[in-house]
């Protein structure tokens, strides 16, 4: 679908194509700047608000003790 709008934006205009093809002009766009088939890999970096991974087993282990077992992490900080 988006290389029939794209071939036929070439004579009608862009958004005339995309909107007899029923294609976002944000797609068409969008495939004009990227390879097929490639999707941007964004690395980022940790919150600084994350959890350690001590402190996520330490978390983990507490919300599965006995005492806390049937509720909820809003109860358990509440308590």
């Amino acid at each position: 679908m988006i290389q029939a709008a794209e071939a036929l934006g070439q004579g009608v205009g862009v958004a005339a194509a995309c909107e007899a093809r029923g294609v976002p002009r944000s797609t068409l766009y969008r495939t004009r700047q990227q390879p097929a088939n490639e999707m941007p890999s964004v690395e980022r970096p940790p919150s600084a608000r994350a959890l350690s991974a001590q402190e996520k087993v330490t978390v983990r282990s507490l919300l599965n003790s006995p005492r806390f077992q049937d509720s909820s992490p809003r109860e358990v900080y509440a308590t």
